[in-house]
């Protein structure tokens, strides 16, 4: 009998994961998770031997979560789960552990069952080379990830994440400040975000995304409210939404 965790921050998927483990009665799910911290402190108490973990929860990646279950002294096999298709096909070519693209599809899970039911026998060094193996191939992945080409004057520019300072909507389209001049750019800002979130970014306001590591101020404003001054930028008094101060205090350590 093999015992398993499943990791999803969506009750469905959970659901489903474990709608297709009963078909599999060699297979016994002893807990679930819905985010990393959970995940991370169940698996050391039950030490499971198998993990299905969906890649993008609320408060970590899936990775982050697979650099703290190396840790273990059961190291269990790491199944992933993703919407997107780049993990898969970047991430998992390189290694011997297993993905599964959602929506899954039954004969897909049938054919994780029999290569974990492989795996399962395989021993505790070559398990850990295989998951540590597959981090530093995601590590290196991210790492080409962190670029972006702009045009400018008829010219293109590679930046590097890092470089930018700010974004802001122009009209229907959004301009990137960086350190390395301004861009106008005809993507919209919730691509612009959804891109860049887990990078450092954060969206005070509908209309600005900042690089949090380029905060030079935080003034005060009127009714409690807060502005931000980039490095570089002081002239430039972005606000803070209502609903996103709570957030950005949290980012930042602000006790105010």
């Amino acid at each position: 009998m093999s015992t398993v965790i499943i990791v999803d921050d969506e009750m469905p998927a959970r659901m489903h994961i474990r709608s297709l483990l009963s078909a599999h009665p060699d297979f016994q799910i002893i807990g679930e998770a819905s985010n990393g911290e959970d995940a991370i402190q169940l698996c050391q108490e039950r030490q499971p031997d198998v993990v299905f973990l969906d890649i993008q929860l609320q408060d970590m990646d899936g990775f982050e979560i697979a650099s703290e279950l190396i840790k273990l002294p059961k190291l269990p096999k790491i199944v992933f789960a993703t919407a997107y298709n780049e993990y898969a096909i970047e991430a998992f070519e390189y290694s011997a552990l297993d993905y599964l693209q959602k929506p899954i599809k039954d004969i897909r899970f049938v054919r994780t069952i029999e290569r974990l039911r492989e795996e399962l026998k395989a021993s505790e060094e070559e398990a850990l080379k295989k998951v540590q193996l597959m981090l530093q191939r995601h590590l290196e992945i991210n790492h080409k990830k962190q670029k972006i080409t702009l045009e400018k004057d008829g010219k293109l520019f590679v930046l590097d994440y890092k470089d930018i300072i700010i974004i802001e909507t122009e009209d229907r389209n959004t301009k990137v400040i960086s350190s390395r001049g301004e861009f106008i750019s005809n993507c919209p800002m919730g691509d612009w975000e959804e891109r860049l979130q887990t990078h450092g970014f954060f969206r005070p306001h509908r209309s600005f995304l900042i690089n949090l590591d380029e905060i030079d101020q935080i003034v005060l404003w009127f009714n409690n409210s807060l502005q931000i001054k980039m490095r570089g930028y002081k002239d430039k008094n972005i606000p803070i939404s209502r609903n996103k101060l709570k957030e950005f205090k949290e980012l930042v350590g602000f006790e105010g």
